[in-house]
């Protein structure tokens, strides 16, 4: 149970870390003729910096979750991220999401639901 556990922790917070890193990027707004200066002024963003470390937070966790449990079987785990990230973007940004993209996170989560039944 608790590899489980640490393949959910994972995914929540690189999901969190994806809508973060989002967020701190709509703050900045779209980049023209990057520099040195334009990365460490991404890098320091508060929202991308959280997203960063979320990411990293959940780094650590996979690799627990990789001497834990079969790569085929945790790696496909991940996939329930892209259906979060969706959700997510449409709660916090009003992304919209089109019925085939509805269609295909159902096939994911079908995915998902088949795989993790090992």
């Amino acid at each position: 149970m608790k590899s489980y556990m640490l393949v959910i922790l994972s995914v929540v917070l690189g999901v969190i870390g994806q809508l973060f890193m989002k967020k701190g990027m709509l703050a900045i707004g779209p980049l023209s003729n990057p520099d040195l200066m334009t990365f460490f002024h991404i890098i320091f963003q508060p929202w991308v910096f959280c997203g960063l470390a979320s990411y990293g937070m959940a780094m650590v966790l996979w690799v627990a979750v990789l001497g834990r449990l079969d790569l085929s079987y945790a790696y496909p785990l991940l996939s329930s991220g892209y259906v979060l990230v969706a959700l997510g973007s449409w709660w916090m940004f009003g992304d919209t999401i089109s019925a085939s993209r509805w269609a295909g996170i159902i096939v994911i989560s079908a995915g998902v639901g088949l795989t993790a039944k090992k």
